[in-house]
């Protein structure tokens, strides 16, 4: 009986998101709905740097709104509708003395900012720092480690599970980085690509890509050396393996989230 409830609580929870995913599907997947990461503060105060705007089409615009679309340099624009022209619409960010140079033709306007979600990329920004990468890999770490009796020792499948993680993670990090470079070249201000300073970016990420990659392997082979030999200390050794593999983990996930918003525009 427990199971039949919590499978007809998940069908109930499955139909009540449906409309919410139907009405948000994003462009990409032929959707009509664009998600941007406004990043510059042209949009201050009313728009801080870091927000998240969903945008939608309209069949009408007026003047006031805020509305979104690609510039000359195929970057996305969150800007306001101070005019109406025969040409298009004349745009102004809130925070800049002059109107924008060309006018926005009607049928390259992306749509009209439906939401404004504050503070997501402060949270970005956060976690992309030392402590907020600290605090995440705890947190990543206490929910891969489940909670156990304290005479029972650090069991081999849990500490494992991390490894596994991390390498998905690391595939998927590096398809995305691959693929966003391919997509806009600007991007890569985004991305946490290490040796990006010393070689062409798609090298540094291919890598990058190796070295997390061998370097979680190892880990995965230490462990598995000292569960076999089982020396003193073991399970803290084991713990420090886990912890670095965490932080790996970690910084695969943020790379992650700081290119979702080049696929969902």
């Amino acid at each position: 009986m427990p199971n039949l409830k919590l499978k007809k609580k998940s069908i109930i929870g499955l139909v009540a998101i449906l409309p919410v995913l139907f009405f948000l599907w994003p462009t990409h997947l032929y959707g009509n709905t664009s998600y941007i990461m406004l990043l510059g503060n042209s949009m201050y105060p009313n728009i801080e740097s870091g927000t998240l705007i969903i945008v939608q089409p309209d069949e009408q615009y007026l003047l006031g709104d805020i509305i979104a679309f690609v510039n000359e340099d195929n970057v996305n624009v969150v800007h306001r509708i101070v005019e109406e022209t025969d040409e298009g619409f004349v745009t102004k960010g809130d925070n800049n003395p002059k109107n924008d140079e060309e006018a926005v033709p009607y049928d390259e306007v992306l749509g009209r900012a439906k939401f404004i979600i504050p503070y997501v990329g402060f949270t970005s920004l956060f976690l992309k720092s030392p402590l907020g990468m600290a605090i995440f890999g705890v947190w990543v770490l206490i929910l891969v480690l489940p909670k156990k009796p304290r005479k029972e020792k650090v069991g081999e499948g849990h500490i494992f599970k991390i490894f596994h993680v991390a390498l998905g993670a690391n595939v998927v990090s590096y398809v995305m980085t691959q693929v966003a470079l391919g997509i806009d070249i600007k991007s890569s201000e985004i991305m946490n690509i290490p040796l990006a300073n010393f070689l062409e970016l798609s090298t540094a990420s291919t890598i990058s890509f190796a070295l997390f990659f061998s370097v979680i392997v190892a880990f995965y082979f230490f462990v598995r050396n000292i569960e076999s030999t089982k020396p003193k200390g073991g399970d803290k050794i084991k713990l420090i393996f886990a912890a670095s593999g965490t932080m790996i983990l970690v910084i695969q996930i943020m790379n992650i989230i700081n290119l979702l918003p080049i696929f969902l525009t």
